[in-house]
């Protein structure tokens, strides 16, 4: 498996990727790995993109290894939200004929920050957790990514 990190506005993003698949994005506190091969180059290209606001959606393969069956189905149902948009654990979970509690739970095991955008999942009637947590420095990263989100519009 190779590793490429690469410095964002919300810190530093370690991407794991074998062959031609991205298969991690995650927030790091180590320092920046280059970006060596093809894949590694786009993927960071693209990220440059999205925070810029001239990306709204990734073009990038990517797999889900370790990944149950039903995580597939709640990550890919959240690869479908717009830039810009969000949908609430109820409504995913409607979707998809499960319940809002497992499909937050899947948003937790998610590896693969913003290729699959689960902080564009949101509580009925408030911003819900992040990455597990409920109300310190990941739930104000997701507020980040929505709030940029809406800043370059959908």
């Amino acid at each position: 498996m190779e590793k490429m990190i690469s410095r964002t506005p919300i810190g530093n993003l370690a991407v794991e990727y074998e062959g031609d698949f991205v298969l991690a994005v995650r927030a790091t506190k180590a320092r920046t790995l280059a970006a060596r091969d093809p894949l590694a180059r786009e993927v960071q290209k693209q990220l440059k993109a999205w925070f810029a606001g001239r990306l709204k959606k990734f073009d990038i393969p990517f797999l889900f290894p370790d990944a149950t069956d039903f995580q597939v189905r709640v990550w890919d149902q959240i690869t479908k939200i717009p830039f810009g948009a969000t949908q609430t654990y109820g409504e995913i979970a409607r979707d998809i004929k499960s319940g809002p509690r497992a499909v937050g739970s899947a948003c937790r095991c998610n590896n693969l920050l913003l290729i699959v955008p689960c902080h564009r999942v949101v509580a009925v009637n408030g911003l819900g957790g992040f990455m597990g947590d409920k109300d310190g420095s990941l739930v104000r990263r997701k507020q980040w990514l929505l709030d940029h989100e809406q800043r370059y519009g959908h």
